[in-house]
């Protein structure tokens, strides 16, 4: 394996210290790892706090668990009991990781699990479909039918009422409904908008745009973007039961496939992350995602755990 400790962090490729963290991971689970490896690690970790953080995160999906072992192990115990151990000891010698902690809206009336969809009719008869991981809380007065998104993302297909506007907030940005049918969905820390029918009102703290039928907007940084023709029903294939790809960069297909199942999915090879690939797949059948991508693309997949799974090229 190359020395990964001596390698430059790039800030902004996150996707780059993940691999190398999946990577370092994968070298420690085995037998022939050396204490040179080991010690190459160790420099690795120190170099940069995000590769700490990366590893730490690796170690929490491996072990199923919401928290690093808190004590370092002996050394005369098993390899992965060694590998949590020299992983949690290097990490508190850089100043210590938090475990991550996933919090579920707590005011949410309605919400879907991982891997989940479903359907809702609410009170004023307009319809929401929750897609994968959503969830969603009603503010509805005499006056207003107020939507909130906490997390995912949903399909709306409004009941008309012309004296109480049906409005969606999903953090700083608020769509009206000037129709019927559209889809908010907040991922990355970005938020899309989708009109599937008539026109929606989008705004942001400092700029609104009308979005027509066929059209998108994306809200990413501050920034709400031009509205764009877009195949909406490909889009939002989900609430039909599947995900369909064109040409779409495969680290793309599988940060998408990553809000269906759970576990962390790595992309171990650039060349492989930048290959435009065109796939449909069933998420009625979360449970089989690996073995359709395996089955269907030149791809060798390595699960360590259900929370963990690496991806290779064949």
């Amino acid at each position: 394996m190359d020395d990964l400790s001596n390698q430059e962090h790039c800030p902004d490729d996150d996707a780059g210290i993940d691999r190398q963290a999946a990577e370092w991971f994968a070298l420690l689970l085995d037998d022939g790892a050396t204490p040179t490896d080991r010690a190459n690690f160790r420099a690795w970790l120190e170099r940069d706090p995000a590769h700490a953080a990366a590893y730490a995160e690796l170690e929490r999906l491996w072990l199923g668990a919401s928290a690093l072992p808190e004590a370092v192990r002996p050394a005369s115990q098993s390899r992965r009991k060694v590998l949590k151990s020299g992983g949690a000891l290097a990490i508190l010698a850089t100043g210590g990781v938090a475990s991550a902690v996933y919090l579920r809206p707590a005011a949410a009336d309605y919400r879907t699990g991982v891997g989940e969809t479903a359907r809702f009719i609410l009170p004023d008869r307009s319809i929401a479909e929750l897609s994968t991981a959503s969830a969603i809380s009603l503010n509805f007065t005499s006056g207003q039918r107020r939507v909130i998104l906490h997390e995912g993302e949903a399909f709306f297909t409004v009941a008309p009422e012309a004296n109480r506007p049906f409005v969606v907030d999903c953090g700083e940005l608020t769509s009206t409904a000037l129709g019927t049918q559209f889809s908010v969905g907040m991922h990355d820390g970005n938020i899309a908008v989708s009109v599937a029918e008539h026109t929606v009102r989008v705004s942001s703290p400092r700029q609104a745009q009308n979005v027509e039928e066929g059209q998108s907007v994306l809200y990413a940084n501050g920034l709400l973007s031009v509205p764009t023709q877009t195949d909406v029903g490909r889009q939002v294939s989900w609430r039909d039961g599947k995900l369909v790809f064109i040409s779409t960069p495969f680290k793309d297909v599988v940060a998408t496939l990553a809000r269906w199942r759970r576990g962390k999915m790595i992309v171990m090879d650039s060349a492989l992350a930048r290959r435009p690939v065109s796939i449909i797949v069933d998420v009625r059948r979360a449970g089989r995602i690996l073995e359709n991508l395996e089955h269907g693309l030149p791809i060798r997949i390595a699960s360590y755990s259900p929370w963990l799974t690496l991806i290779y090229p064949q």
